[in-house]
């Protein structure tokens, strides 16, 4: 409640400032870039990417990592990654191009989900595409 208090109390606050609205949101927009999102077991990140640098990005991070390519699809402006690690665990990558230089890519590590297992392979592809 107290978030949704603060949160209200900055809009009416970015729109009583006079000048541009929009660059304000735009700003607030920029700053959610490289938060992750977990959610039913995909966690999620947006990189300040353009979308076939993240692909080839993902890519070499799974090779990096030793995981097998076993299924992949590339459409441009979305793809999907489905791998396997050596132990036989599963692992499903989509991406997708936001615009503006942004693509989110959600990770999902075996049948539920592995947080700190998504979390390692978001942090690979952040080192190879020079985020990190």
């Amino acid at each position: 409640m107290k978030r949704i208090k603060s949160l209200l109390v900055l809009l009416a606050m970015v729109f009583s400032l006079s000048g541009c609205v929009a660059a304000w949101l735009a700003v607030g927009a920029g700053a959610g870039i490289g938060t992750y999102k977990f959610i039913e077991g995909n966690l999620s990140r947006e990189y300040p990417v353009e979308y076939s640098r993240a692909w080839d990005a993902t890519n070499s991070a799974l090779s990096n990592h030793q995981i097998s390519i076993t299924n992949s699809m590339d459409e441009s402006i979305k793809g999907k990654i489905e791998a396997v690690r050596r132990d036989g665990t599963k692992v499903v990558i989509q991406l997708s191009d936001k615009g503006q230089g942004v693509t989110s890519i959600s990770i999902r590590v075996g049948l539920l989900g592995n947080r700190s297992d998504s979390e390692t392979m978001h942090d690979e592809i952040a080192t190879v595409s020079g985020i990190r």
